[in-house]
């Protein structure tokens, strides 16, 4: 037995099935995402206003890129939470 090759094609066809299940099969007990509701056309248009003079905004106090996005993130959750439009 001494000097022979140890056969490891096999198991590793093996471990690559067994983890391919694993990951395959895992996938179908996680919890599908929900679909977001559909927005009414009042919520559409604040929404898009708020963009724009966001965007303005930053543009005005010479924001520049990786910065801008996190001002405009926060700038239009604050203009949408301070004007609720009406539904």
């Amino acid at each position: 037995m001494a000097g022979e090759p140890i056969m490891l094609g096999p198991i590793r066809v093996l471990c690559a099935v067994a983890t391919a299940f694993l990951v395959c099969g895992g996938l179908g007990f996680m919890p599908m995402a929900a679909a977001a509701p559909k927005l009414s056309d009042a919520d559409d248009a604040a929404i898009k206003s708020a963009i724009t003079s966001c965007k303005a905004e930053a543009k005005a106090k010479k924001i520049r890129f990786p910065a801008s996005r996190a001002f405009l993130r926060d700038c239009v959750t604050e203009t949408i939470r301070n004007n609720p439009t009406k539904r």
